[in-house]
């Protein structure tokens, strides 16, 4: 369950990186929110759109309940050498100061980028990790709760 100070209502164009959008209806999509190359972008969690990518959103189309400042944790069973294997589209990467949910441009697939998550992490050094299960969460300790997370 949410308190009422927990979230707002709003569009996509409204919420702030670090931010996930619940649906409200059958016709809205989950979304975790953060930006690429300081433009506002989301993810969509849905399975039938699963991580593909929405930039901007001018229309104000995409809206939901907004809880700003959920935090994402990582399954460290389920990491990978991202050095190395670009990851599937669902995927965070640990990058330099970052951390990256891979994301598809579009239904096709071939298209991918990466949505910036959070920033001014502590730097890693040239190395990169990814992972292929996690969650999003609010709250620390007993009051945590978590609000989405990958399938296993």
């Amino acid at each position: 369950m949410l308190a009422p100070q927990e979230f707002t209502v709003g569009s996509f164009a409204t919420a702030t990186p670090s931010s996930l959008i619940l649906p409200r209806s059958a016709s809205e999509f989950p979304m975790l929110v953060g930006h690429i190359d300081g433009i506002l972008a989301g993810a969509i969690l849905s399975e039938q759109y699963a991580f593909e990518c929405i930039e901007g959103d001018p229309s104000g189309n995409w809206a939901g309940l907004i809880i700003p400042d959920v935090r994402v944790e990582v399954d460290e069973t389920s990491v990978f050498a991202a050095d190395h294997i670009a990851g599937a589209p669902g995927t965070m990467i640990r990058s330099d100061t970052r951390l990256l949910l891979r994301v598809k441009r579009d239904r096709s697939q071939v298209s991918e980028r990466a949505i910036t998550l959070h920033e001014e992490l502590p730097p890693t050094d040239d190395r990169r990790a990814g992972f292929q299960h996690w969650q999003i969460v609010i709250g620390e300790g007993v009051e945590k709760r978590v609000l989405w997370k990958t399938q296993q």
